[in-house]
């Protein structure tokens, strides 16, 4: 038995926003809040199907003043994606989650965590780029308000 040492491959930061004030609207068209390309192409040949990518973001939104009672509530859908443009629906979708909000509510930050095993043909390209969308179905509007933040980091190796 072959035993490697995990490898550390890289870790990648992408800030859309690090800041609070922000007041770009969002709508029910996904706008990318995060995009990184994990360097990839050190892993030990012997470990390009052992690669893991952990990533983790934040995003905080707002009402855009002013806000009508309204008795439906906001869905907030944040996805990430491997591969693709740049564009949301060009890559994998790898972690999709979707937040009910009604228009009483105070808003917080949302932090997302997601994982990956990319498959080896993706590792053996050199690079893995990941992206951060956020998408709204509201009938009121909302701000991205800062901060938007999305980091990733990949590894290689077996334990």
């Amino acid at each position: 038995m072959i035993t490697i040492a995990i490898q550390i491959l890289d870790e990648r930061i992408s800030i859309h926003n690090n800041g609070f004030g922000g007041s770009e609207p969002l709508s029910t068209l996904p706008l990318l809040v995060g995009d990184i390309g994990l360097q990839v192409v050190a892993a030990n040949p012997l470990n390009t199907s052992n690669v893991r990518v952990s990533l983790v973001g934040t995003v905080s939104i707002d009402f855009a003043p002013p806000t009508p009672e309204s008795p439906s509530p906001a869905t907030v859908t944040l996805f990430v994606e491997r591969g693709g443009d740049g564009t949301a629906g060009t890559g994998v979708t790898i972690w999709d989650e979707q937040f009910d909000l009604a228009p009483t509510a105070s808003f917080f930050p949302i932090s997302i965590t997601a994982a990956d095993f990319p498959p080896a043909a993706d590792v053996l390209t050199g690079q893995i780029r990941y992206v951060l969308f956020i998408g709204v179905d509201s009938p009121f509007s909302l701000v991205l308000s800062g901060p938007a933040v999305f980091n990733g980091s990949a590894s290689a190796g077996t334990t």
